[in-house]
């Protein structure tokens, strides 16, 4: 697990040399996968459905969580499969609308900088940053590390969504 952190660590840091991609004109094909494969994580959180959300991740995908804007900053990483059991059990809907994607491709390695807000049963909880590392392997686009950060003030809200 910590070759696998600092690999996300260093990908997303040579990220930024990377020309990247808002979407100012139409997406590739290959940003299209990716962002399709995102797509479906959320449309397996929404319909709570743990198997959906599953197909997005690589074996072996983890979560890095960062929380603390109002104290001291905390970190947790930890394997997707409590995050799939979480939406499998979930009984209201899970929904983070995202918007802003900002897309890095270099040949089988992708990452995805993109604003959310998280609602849950359509009330809002908290906002922040997705900073996904993606993989391309013989099954297409899969998460490898996906990594949030979590804020409850000051949220800059998706279009057309309020609190």
């Amino acid at each position: 697990m910590k070759a696998l952190l600092k690999l996300t660590c260093v990908a997303l840091g040579l990220s930024a040399a990377w020309p990247a991609t808002a979407f100012a004109q139409s997406p590739t094909e290959d940003e299209q996968a990716v962002l399709a494969t995102l797509d479906r994580l959320f449309d397996g959180m929404r319909a709570n459905d743990g198997e959906l959300a599953q197909s997005a991740f690589a074996d072996g995908a983890v979560l890095i969580r960062t929380e603390g804007g109002d104290g001291a900053p905390a970190t947790s990483i930890s394997p997707v499969t409590g995050l799939v059991s979480a939406v499998a059990g979930a009984t209201v809907e899970w929904d983070e609308p995202v918007w802003d994607p900002i897309v890095h491709i270099q040949d089988h390695l992708a990452t995805v900088w993109i604003k959310y807000a998280f609602y849950l049963d359509g009330t809002f909880s908290h906002c922040g940053v997705d900073a996904v590392l993606f993989a391309r392997g013989a099954d297409g686009w899969k998460i490898t590390a996906l990594s949030d950060s979590r804020e409850t003030e000051a949220c800059e809200l998706p279009p057309g969504r309020g609190r």
